[in-house]
């Protein structure tokens, strides 16, 4: 019996061809589809491992907020005490010139001086009182700290003046003036 071939050769050709593409496209987008899969499932697991790692990050950070929250609080009461503390010191230093200077004026000023005016402006002293006579006003001069008292001061600059009339009405006032420290 005689075979005839009713497709021409060619077509059969083109025909295994068209499925050879068909499968190789398959197989491509099947390759695809499964290497997108592939991938997708790597990034959900590198997801949910980032995830885990930020819920415990979270929760470590939630415990460490406390205990900073009374460091920070504990820094600032730290602070606040060192600021009250200074200025304690600052006023206990000078609480205690001024004492100081007063008692030494005290036990100075002989029983003919008066002081009339004791003035205190930016760290300097300024008296001005009546003295029956001059020698009464140097009296008081020298009486004045000197020395001793200027080692253990605070260095305060005490300045007075001092100012005598004289017995007659006549004699014009006279003018002494002594700086010492406190």
């Amino acid at each position: 019996m005689i075979r005839i071939n009713l497709l021409p050769t060619q077509e059969a050709e083109r025909a295994a061809g068209r499925r050879q593409e068909l499968a190789v496209g398959t197989f491509v987008l099947v390759l695809a589809v499964v290497g997108l899969f592939a991938a997708h499932a790597w990034q959900q697991l590198c997801l949910s491992s980032l995830q885990r790692q930020l819920r415990r990050v979270t929760v470590e950070l939630a415990d460490i907020q406390g205990p900073y929250a009374d460091v920070t609080h504990m820094e600032q009461q730290k602070q606040e005490l060192r600021d009250k503390l200074r200025v304690i010191g600052e006023l206990e230093a000078k609480k205690v010139g001024p004492v100081r200077i007063l008692a030494d004026l005290s036990t100075a000023t002989p029983d003919k001086l008066w002081l009339t005016e004791f003035t205190e402006t930016s760290g300097k002293l300024k008296l001005s009182g009546l003295g029956v006579d001059e020698q009464t006003v140097a009296d008081f001069l020298r009486r004045l700290p000197t020395g001793r008292r200027q080692e253990r001061s605070n260095k305060w600059r005490r300045c007075s003046t001092i100012s005598s009339i004289g017995r007659k009405a006549r004699k014009s006032p006279g003018s002494a003036r002594s700086c010492w420290r406190s």
